[in-house]
């Protein structure tokens, strides 16, 4: 039995095979996700990195009225340019300066009166390539501030702790740099994109495309139980649904790698051992998927038909993945029962370093597994169905 639902599979594993361009854009698909998020990390990476005390210039107006600031900046190592612009927002909103700091005229005799003296600072917080400039301007303003603050207060013979009732360390408990996370969880959604498109084609030209063909009718003839003929469809599409996965998650590491030794502004490099087990994790849903679309394409009456109804099977387990980018969602024990939602999280916490709960990855994958065994019963009784050899 397992020699003939071999050779079937074989059959059509070489059937494919000589297809070239199809197999050549069956391993070109997977590669379209890491290339797409390599490249978001690395553009948004480069824009977040935080530029080097010595790096960063303060463009200001009105600076002449504050010699002293401009002084402590250039102690710390920084700079500040004198800019004449006639229009500071219009400016600032269209990308000329990240920000723009404006000294009134009124600026010297208030300051040196040791009065509040007020000045303003034009950003535009929607653009990201700014955020890291801003941040440094801001920082550079609240250490003048501070200084300023101090040695009025001693000048008054005022210890200047009196003045911080609280002194504040921020600790970071993120395993990389925050926003890193949010480029991580975008890769569960493309694997599981991958797994539904990995192998649909050889499911569908197997069992729908030779239908059309009329070649699937002389195939049923031979003494072989027909459910026998669809595992052997079914192993021979998940073969190549399998490949896929592996091609994109061999992609995945290699880019992230790449990443690392880049030094951008977000460091995001799982280990190969938290790969292994997001492969482990896509297993139980491969199974699924390629059972879902030998269904789809054994009912189906056309070829065309179909590509319709697998074309938008994608983007259905996507969803979930797509929303927990930005929504952090804890497991649970409930979550793992619901087919591909339980690995989307699971693959998530693998990616960021997180400590998985291996009985909650156990849960997920058996779970799965009787599902894909329930849909892998069904494909097998449409496949007995009398007129599922005709296309008409």
């Amino acid at each position: 039995m397992l020699n003939k639902i071999w050779i079937i599979a074989t059959k059509e594993l070489t059937d494919n095979l000589r297809d070239r361009r199809s197999t050549i854009l069956s391993l070109i698909y997977p590669l379209i996700g890491p290339v797409l998020l390599g490249c978001l990390v690395l553009f948004v990476g480069s824009t977040l990195k935080a530029p080097k005390v010595e790096e960063h210039v303060v463009v200001a107006q009105g600076s002449d009225n504050a010699p002293d600031f401009v002084a402590f900046v250039r102690e710390q190592g920084a700079d500040v340019v004198e800019t004449d612009l006639v229009d500071v927002q219009d400016a600032v909103r269209k990308g000329m300066h990240s920000s723009v700091l404006v000294f009134p005229e009124n600026f010297a005799d208030t300051f040196g009166n040791e009065r509040n003296a007020e000045v303003k600072l034009f950003i535009d917080s929607s653009r990201l390539s700014s955020i890291m400039s801003i941040g440094r301007t801001v920082e550079l303003i609240n250490r003048f501030n501070r200084h300023i603050a101090d040695s009025r207060l001693e000048a008054h013979e005022v210890d200047p702790e009196i003045a911080y009732p609280l002194t504040m360390k921020s600790v970071n408990v993120a395993a990389s740099l925050s926003i890193s996370g949010i480029f991580l969880n975008m890769m569960a959604p493309f694997l599981m994109f991958n797994i539904f498109i990995g192998g649909v084609y050889l499911a569908i030209d197997a069992t729908a495309g030779e239908r059309e063909r009329g070649s699937l009718e002389p195939l049923l003839v031979n003494p072989v139980p027909r459910w026998q003929f669809m595992l052997g469809k079914y192993i021979a599409s998940l073969i190549f649904t399998a490949l896929a996965v592996l091609t994109a998650i061999v992609a995945y590491k290699a880019i992230f790698s790449s990443l690392g030794m880049l030094g951008i502004g977000i460091k995001v490099n799982p280990g190969l051992t938290d790969f292994i087990f997001v492969f482990i994790l896509c297993v139980p849903i491969m199974m699924m998927a390629v059972a879902i679309q030998m269904i789809v394409a054994t009912v189906s009456k056309s070829f065309k038909e179909t590509q319709t109804y697998l074309g938008l099977l994608p983007l259905l387990p996507a969803l979930p993945g797509m929303i927990m980018v930005f929504v952090p969602i804890q497991p649970s024990a409930w979550a793992m029962m619901v087919p591909t939602y339980g690995q989307t999280i699971l693959i998530g916490q693998l990616v960021r370093g997180e400590t998985v709960d291996f009985s909650l990855m156990a849960i997920s994958c058996v779970a799965t597994t009787a599902v894909a065994g329930g849909l892998l019963c069904m494909a097998a009784r449409a496949y007995n169905r009398e007129n599922m050899a005709f296309a008409n």
